[in-house]
C-alpha cells in the first residue's frame, strides 16, 4: 500500500475525504479493491457502484470533487511546505498506530513540532475551562509529576484544565506535551492561548486533522477527544461540570476501553460534579495523590512505565 504520497496523490486524498459518507473505512476498503488512488479515479461510474462502497448520492458528490480545481488543494500543500507542516495521511507508514484502530481515524494529521512524541508513553489531563485556582495548581502539579517520569502529557490546548496541563509539562526542561487542536494552523484557538501554542510547537507536538485555513466547529472541538484519548495511554480528568465537553471526553475515552483516573473527591477539586458523573458512569478511579497514580499507571497499565 502507498506510504507517502506525492502532491497529485495528496490533492486526489483530499478529495475523496470530502465525499459526503464516505468516511474512512470505506475509503481503505475502495483502496483494497482499486489497490492505488489514481485507479479510483480513472473507474467510471458503474466500476465504482459495483463496490457496493459508493450509492448513488455519494457518486455524484465524487464526480463533482474529481472535476473541480486543485488550486486550493495544491495552495494548501504548498503553504504546509513553507511552514514546516508535516502532512502525513492514514496510509504513511509513520502514521500513529494508537489511531489506526480508532472507529474513525483522522484520514489526514498535519503536524507541528516533534514527531518523536508518538513514541513513548502518553496520558492525557484533561478537564473544565473555568476550574477554580486549587484545581489548576493540581493540574500544573500532575502534569509536572508525570513529565519529570519521562511521560508526555497531551490534552487540547483549551483555557482552564488543558492550559495548565501543558504547562506544567513545559515547566521542565525535558518536558514532553502534545496538544490537538479543533482548527487549523491558522486559525489557533483559544487566541489567549497564542503564546502557548508557540512554545508547545518549539518543545512539544502541534496536531490538527484539518487543513491550515479551517476556523474550527462545534463539532470539531468535540471530534479532537477522540484523538485527544485515543493517542494517549490513559486519560486523567482533573475537575468538570456534569455537563460540557470534559464529560463527553470521559464517555469517549471509556469507549475507547482507556483506563480513566480523577482526584479523591474529598479532596475538593472544583468543579467535581462532572467527576462524580464519570465515577459513577464510567468507573472513573479515584487516585489519593501522584505516587498513587504512578503506581495504578504501573499495574492496570503492565508496560506504561
Amino acid at each position: 500500500m502507498v506510504t507517502e504520497l506525492t502532491k497529485d496523490e495528496l490533492v486526489n486524498w483530499f478529495k475523496l475525504g470530502q465525499v459526503t459518507k464516505l468516511g474512512p473505512q470505506k475509503i481503505l476498503k475502495l483502496l483494497g479493491y482499486f489497490n492505488d488512488l489514481s485507479s479510483i479515479y480513472q473507474a467510471n461510474d458503474s466500476e465504482l457502484l459495483q463496490t457496493r462502497i459508493f450509492n448513488e448520492e455519494m457518486l455524484k458528490d465524487f464526480n463533482k470533487l474529481r472535476s473541480a480545481s486543485d488550486e486550493n488543494f495544491i495552495k494548501n500543500i504548498e503553504e504546509c511546505n513553507k511552514k514546516s507542516i508535516k502532512i502525513l495521511t492514514l496510509l504513511d507508514k509513520n502514521y500513529p498506530k494508537e489511531l489506526k484502530f480508532l472507529q474513525s481515524p483522522p484520514l489526514t494529521l498535519f503536524l507541528l513540532g516533534k514527531t518523536e512524541l508518538f513514541n513513548g508513553k502518553k496520558i492525557a489531563i484533561v478537564g473544565t475551562r473555568q476550574p477554580d485556582k486549587k484545581a489548576a495548581e493540581y493540574a500544573f502539579s500532575l502534569s509536572n509529576f508525570l513529565a519529570e517520569k519521562g511521560i508526555t502529557i497531551v490534552s487540547g490546548g483549551a483555557l482552564g484544565i488543558d492550559s495548565e496541563a501543558h504547562k506544567g509539562a513545559l515547566s521542565l526542561e525535558t518536558g514532553k506535551t502534545i496538544s490537538v487542536l479543533g482548527s487549523g494552523f491558522n486559525n489557533l484557538y483559544p487566541p489567549e492561548n497564542t503564546n502557548l501554542f508557540d512554545q508547545i510547537k518549539k518543545k512539544g507536538l502541534l496536531i490538527s486533522e484539518y487543513l491550515p485555513n479551517f476556523k474550527g466547529s462545534r463539532i470539531s472541538y468535540l471530534q479532537r477527544n477522540r484523538i485527544t484519548s485515543g493517542l494517549s495511554n490513559a486519560l486523567f480528568l482533573v475537575a468538570a461540570q456534569k455537563i460540557g465537553g470534559s464529560l463527553t471526553q470521559v464517555k469517549i475515552a471509556h469507549e475507547q476501553r482507556k483506563s480513566i483516573f480523577c482526584p479523591q473527591l474529598n479532596s475538593n477539586i472544583l468543579p467535581n460534579e462532572g467527576v462524580k458523573e464519570a465515577i459513577k458512569k464510567y468507573g472513573t478511579q479515584q487516585i489519593k495523590d501522584q505516587e498513587h497514580l504512578f503506581r495504578l499507571l504501573n499495574s492496570s497499565l503492565n508496560s506504561f512505565l
